[in-house]
């Protein structure tokens, strides 16, 4: 699965933590080398000199934020994933880590087993198809999702407005636009006429899991 070891770099600014886990991550270590900084600053250095696959960062450090890092990564490093992590969760620092582009988000306290496996998952190769998919219902895309049993998070753009619709294992648990939350933010979703669309894999909804009524595939919000 892996043509060579590959390198990660963890930010946090509790010493404590960014020790704990390299210690643990050290078992690991014929698959990927684990660097550790204490600051936003010390990881844009490290990025500067040496490659780097994957970064997991904590959200609220002094001087240059988790979220400040993200979108300096995705400028300069665009290949690099990011891993947000935070002890303060919430719908907003969830929506703003997804639309800087990170690959997943985890709450503290977390098991390390459940990071070890996020990283392995972020290192994978990625393959498949890249591309674009046209004449395409909104709900065709959903579909998708449903059946492929995907946690998710759909996010939807039209020309005034953008929104979410969040799936755990292809039931759909969430949704949010600017305004608007959960049944009403879906079907006011669903109800645009155009737009662009990405699906961002294994993310899913922080807290405020919804519900939406059953979704049957090639009906209009207005059936």
């Amino acid at each position: 699965m892996y043509e060579s070891q590959k390198r990660v770099l963890i930010v946090d600014d509790e010493e404590d933590l960014t020790w704990t886990l390299q210690k643990k991550l050290s078992k690991d270590k014929d698959v990927f080398e684990v660097i550790c900084v204490n600051s936003g600053r010390e990881a844009i250095d490290v990025l500067h000199q040496l490659p780097v696959n994957l970064v997991i960062t904590d959200v609220r450090m002094p001087e240059v934020s988790g979220l400040d890092l993200l979108t300096e990564i995705k400028r300069l490093y665009p290949d690099t994933r990011v891993i947000i992590m935070t002890a303060y969760g919430s719908s907003d620092v969830q929506k703003a880590a997804n639309e800087r582009g990170c690959f997943h988000y985890i709450e503290k306290p977390f098991e390390i087993n459940a990071l070890r496996q996020l990283i392995l998952d972020a290192l994978e190769e990625r393959k498949g198809f890249k591309g674009s998919v046209s004449d395409f219902q909104l709900s065709d895309i959903i579909q998708l999702n449903c059946l492929g049993r995907l946690t998710s998070a759909l996010k939807v753009t039209s020309e005034e407005e953008e929104g979410y619709i969040y799936f755990h294992e292809g039931n759909i648990v969430h949704a949010e636009t600017e305004r608007l939350q959960g049944e009403a933010a879906f079907y006011h979703i669903m109800s645009w006429q155009s737009g662009e669309f990405t699906v961002m894999r294994n993310q899913t909804a922080v807290k405020h899991q919804t519900g939406v009524a059953k979704f049957t595939p090639g009906k209009s919000a207005s059936n």
